[in-house]
């Protein structure tokens, strides 16, 4: 629109522009746009611009057949009843009668239609992984065979992971038979003040399970802990890294059950220390604080001058 409004040419054929009022500008085009046209009189100078709405038919009509005038001037030139018969018909849209339409879907989906979809079965093959690795977990902890478990975990999602879960632990047979054993060899004879007691039960002891093998595992690590263990130099790095991992009961301030008993030996160039407790430890050195009857102290020993060092109980004589 820009260009054709103010672009300025000139054409041969239009001599005479008529106004709606009779009067006639004659001269030749000089410009057009949406807003009017301004001729070049014959008689010198320009004319005003023109409305177009100011302009007979006759001559809009002669504008029309020029390109780049008729899209402005089109607006304003009246048609004739066939024209506008003609423009209607252009106009009205013919509906086509459509082939095929998509299915509905049924107005009452059921729950089983909402598993077929891509996102149900997406779902269904989670859980089916979900139960299958439940099951895989159970076998483990109840100790049974995991193709069984797994299996009927197929056949029966959920039920068969909470059947197994609820079962007790199985306990291998020559597992089963040793603690059988030490139970009747106990519950056979009982020392009470040196003198032999037959026992008056007569129904033989039932084997040891749950809590009991929990703690006899128990007192096996006490009587264990009680016996000295010694880390000597040339076997082991003495570290950070060596006294964090092998002996974290040793730095908390109220020691376990485990510890409470015990104390740490290290014999290093300058002495031996015994402690209750490492206060203290950097990448070089630890600081070890010493008991003494009631009466505690804190020593710094280097790394490089520990010698070994000794779990024992308290009472054992190094």
């Amino acid at each position: 629109m820009l260009l054709l409004g103010w672009l300025s040419f000139r054409v041969g054929w239009a001599d005479e522009f008529k106004l709606a009022n009779g009067n006639v500008l004659r001269g030749e085009l000089a410009s057009v746009d949406e807003d009017g046209l301004v001729v070049k009189l014959e008689v010198g100078g320009f004319s005003k611009r023109e409305p177009w709405i100011n302009f007979s038919q006759e001559t809009l009509k002669e504008l029309a057949k020029n390109p780049k005038a008729a899209p402005l001037v089109e607006p304003f030139i009246e048609l004739e009843p066939e024209q506008i018969k003609a423009k209607e018909k252009q106009k009205e849209i013919v509906v086509k009668p459509v082939s095929e339409r998509m299915e509905r879907p049924s107005p009452k989906p059921g729950l089983g239609t909402a598993f077929i979809t891509p996102i149900g079965l997406t779902l269904l093959a989670v859980l089916l992984l979900a139960n299958l690795y439940a099951a895989y977990e159970i076998a483990f902890f109840r100790q049974q065979p995991v193709p069984l478990v797994c299996g009927l975990s197929v056949l029966f999602p959920l039920l068969a992971p909470l059947i197994f879960l609820c079962l007790p632990t199985r306990v291998p047979g020559s597992e089963a038979e040793a603690i059988t054993a030490g139970a009747e060899a106990a519950g056979a004879v009982a020392v009470h003040g040196g003198a032999k007691a037959k026992t008056t039960a007569t129904f033989p002891a039932a084997p040891a399970r749950g809590l009991s093998l929990a703690a006899a595992a128990k007192q096996e690590a006490a009587s264990a802990q009680t016996q000295p263990q010694t880390y000597t130099r040339g076997e082991f790095t003495f570290n950070r890294r060596f006294f964090e991992t092998k002996f974290p009961g040793f730095f908390r301030m109220v020691p376990s059950e485990a510890e409470k008993d015990l104390v740490i030996v290290i014999k290093a160039v300058r002495g031996e220390y015994v402690g209750k407790r490492i206060s203290r430890i950097s990448m070089n050195e630890m600081h070890l604080q010493l008991q003494s009857g009631n009466a505690s102290a804190e020593v710094m020993v280097p790394f490089v001058e520990i010698q070994s060092v000794q779990i024992r109980h308290k009472d054992a004589k190094g």
